[in-house]
């Protein structure tokens, strides 16, 4: 065999190499963003809840929390960027829960107690920034 047609098989080797691990990229940032997706999900459904013999800041805290917790170190950077500024979005909304700590109720029911306060404009200026933050969530997931 001459030497060119052994670096040539010398560097598709390489290339299939690195498709490969490509792929299998890929494939673990998918899976991690269907992960973090799913276990958002349950967050969801327990903060939603969770207001309901506990203070919203708290409950939004404790969702907070567990969102910071998760294992984002496979997803793509941009789903992470993305998911933290969602986070960011709960935690800023707390400067407004922070004010009614006695309401309870089941999550969207106290928020809609909240829309009829004074604080109404803020709130809902905080509401509208964690749904856009989810929208951005759903087009980096979506690209990806």
């Amino acid at each position: 065999m001459n030497i060119d047609l052994k670096h040539i098989i010398f560097s598709f080797s390489l290339v299939l190499i690195s498709c490969n691990t490509q792929k299998s990229d890929v494939l673990k940032q998918t899976a991690c963003i269907d992960t973090i997706l799913k276990q958002d999900d349950s967050l969801g459904r327990i903060r939603n809840d969770a207001s309901k013999e506990h203070s919203l800041s708290n409950t939004i805290l404790s969702y907070t929390d567990a969102l910071n917790a998760l294992d984002y170190s496979n997803c793509p950077e941009s789903f992470s960027s993305a998911f933290k500024g969602h986070i960011d979005a709960w935690n800023n909304m707390m400067l407004i829960t922070n004010k009614y700590p006695t309401l309870r109720g089941e999550m969207h029911d106290v928020f809609d107690s909240i829309k009829t306060t004074k604080d109404s404009v803020a709130f809902k200026i905080f509401l509208k920034d964690i749904w856009d933050t989810w929208d951005t969530i759903e087009k980096v997931k979506s690209l990806n």
